[in-house]
């Protein structure tokens, strides 16, 4: 027994161990790191959706992350079409009230006779009779008629609302030594009138002028009577 050799079993070295341990932490210190890297990404896609939502950036994706990145969800398309609808309604009932108005101031005038007022699609159109405003072949306008143009240039102040005059006459050829033909007439007619409505403090900016001589007839020329209707001015008010 003295003799024999007693052979030692060694095990891993102290350091391999230690080696393990680290490599161990390591693994779970970078799966930590994922994980809180992909919560980041989520809070900053919400922190971007809020600052673009601030500065009215609209994104719009698709996918599970559309209402994080527009910051206050995908745009409502039914919204948008109420606010157009209320838009469009809030115009009508202006364009009725301006209509009222109009009617109002020519009744107190005493011209609902020479005076028509229409809403249309584009908006009022006050039609007075050419022979109400102008003597034959004149551009003077009748006294009788600037007070129905007084109220009218209030309503325009008071509405901020756009004017067309037009002026607009019969198919007869002028016979006159300041106007060679019936358009020089008609847009005569109408920069007169217009320029009446500038000096009682209607915006320029929101007036003008145009005439169409015989060209958009309301009536038969065969006639007297279709021939004094097409005699006429028009008002377009619009927004």
């Amino acid at each position: 027994m003295a003799g024999r050799k007693i052979r030692k079993y060694v095990g891993a070295p102290g350091w391999i161990i230690t080696f393990a341990d680290l490599s161990t932490l390591m693994l779970t210190f970078f799966v930590l790191l994922i994980s809180f890297s992909n919560q980041d990404i989520i809070k900053f896609r919400e922190m971007l959706g809020s600052v673009q939502g601030a500065f009215g950036v609209e994104v719009r994706r698709e996918g599970d992350y559309q209402a994080v990145l527009t910051g206050h969800g995908a745009k409502d398309v039914k919204s948008e079409e109420e606010k157009k609808k209320e838009e469009q309604n809030k115009l009508k009932r202006q364009l009725v009230k301006v209509s009222g108005m109009i009617k109002s101031a020519a009744g107190k005038t005493k011209m609902n006779d020479d005076t028509e007022v229409l809403t249309t699609g584009d908006g009022v159109l006050v039609r007075v009779k050419g022979g109400a405003l102008f003597q034959s072949g004149s551009v003077r306008i009748n006294p009788r008629a600037t007070p129905l143009l007084d109220d009218l240039a209030k309503v325009l102040k008071q509405t901020k609302m756009r004017v067309v005059v037009e002026g607009h006459t019969d198919n007869v050829p002028i016979k006159s030594a300041l106007f060679s033909s019936n358009w020089e007439l008609s847009g005569a007619r109408a920069a007169v009138v217009a320029r009446y409505l500038i000096s009682k403090k209607v915006d320029p900016q929101l007036v003008s002028a145009v005439g169409y001589a015989d060209m958009r007839p309301i009536a038969s020329n065969e006639t007297a009577d279709g021939r004094a209707r097409n005699r006429r001015v028009e008002f377009l008010v619009r927004k």
